[in-house]
């Protein structure tokens, strides 16, 4: 898979996971890259007896911030959610830090979650898995926003700060060329009145959830982790579910999970425009992983979920599922 700034990414040899893995005591592993995810860089590690995952950031990540991202998975472990558990290095901090030829890289190791991480046509079943899954993640992660006592900005707005980036792309010519101008140009405020927590964004099929016998072994990738309105992570979902598979089974998504997390009316009505952002942000993602080489069917499959996701997600009578009829 194509990663952003791949220049601030880790190239895995022996040799320099050995120099990790030392702060665990591991000195004989076998090790397998995993070509998956665009802005971090893992490793699947054998030793005698585990199968574990390493997982190396990209250059520029704080250690506060990692962090507090195994403080969350800690607690929503703790409640259930499937989590994979992150081990300890020999100083007792799940957070290791090496310094090689110059640079300091920052790892974590977790064990290994079995199960694959893309699931296209996902059933029903699983896709309602995954529905009151987030609900309750949610649920806990406004829950974890009230035990802290640091400040919490809140979001005032949604746009794409990526477009101007992409903006001379030869793929597709004038109407993709116009479409990112509009992705440039838009803007949607965000209500601060809507709920909000600590919440995952970025959680799909497509490589965060594992899944093993249609059912969710694992939850990983916790890059994305911020005080976020609850909806916005929410949206950004509901727009895989539609780009994946469909209208009826978003409408499926958004069902189970009102089962366990009901929506206000504040986030009823905000609700299409995070699913219509997010089908801009994804635009902008597939352009600058692949530039001139991006399938155009890929771009072109968007442009028509623009012109359609503002048809199926708003309308003056009814709720959010209604409008998906």
């Amino acid at each position: 898979m194509a990663k952003l700034h791949p220049d601030n990414q880790i190239t895995f040899t022996q040799e320099l996971l050995a120099r990790i893995l030392d702060a665990y005591s591991i000195t004989i592993f076998s090790f397998e890259p995993i070509n998956e995810g665009i802005s971090n860089s893992s490793a699947r590690i054998q030793t005698h007896d585990k199968k574990l995952v390493l997982r190396v950031y990209a250059q520029g990540k704080e250690d506060k911030d990692i962090s507090f991202e195994i403080n969350f998975q800690d607690y929503l472990r703790a409640h259930d959610i499937p989590i994979p558990a992150i081990h300890k290095n020999n100083n007792g901090s799940g957070l290791t830090s090496v310094e090689i030829d110059g640079k300091r890289w920052q790892a974590i190791l977790m064990d290994l979650v079995e199960g694959q991480s893309i699931t296209t046509n996902p059933p029903y079943e699983l896709i309602g898995e995954l529905a009151t899954t987030q609900a309750k993640m949610h649920l806990l992660g406004m829950e974890f926003a009230t035990t802290l006592d640091t400040p919490k900005k809140l979001w005032t707005d949604l746009r794409d700060g990526h477009a101007s980036k992409v903006e001379n792309t030869t793929v597709g010519g004038q109407e993709i060329r116009s479409l990112i101008e509009r992705i440039k140009n838009y803007s949607y405020p965000l209500n601060p009145e809507l709920p909000y927590g600590y919440n995952h964004l970025d959680l799909d099929f497509d490589g965060n959830v594992l899944t093993k016998e249609n059912r969710i072994s694992g939850i990983v990738d916790f890059e994305d982790l911020q005080y976020s309105p609850v909806i916005v992570c929410l949206g950004f979902t509901l727009w895989n579910i539609l780009d994946d598979v469909g209208i009826a089974a978003m409408k499926h998504y958004l069902r189970e999970y009102e089962n366990i997390r009901p929506l206000t009316p504040l986030e009823y009505e905000t609700l299409p425009n995070i699913v219509f952002f997010r089908n801009y942000v994804m635009v902008v993602i597939r352009l600058l992983l692949w530039d001139k080489d991006t399938p155009i069917e890929d771009i072109t499959d968007l442009l028509s979920l623009e012109k359609d996701i503002p048809f199926l997600l708003s309308g003056r009578k009814g709720d959010a599922r209604e409008r998906c009829d």
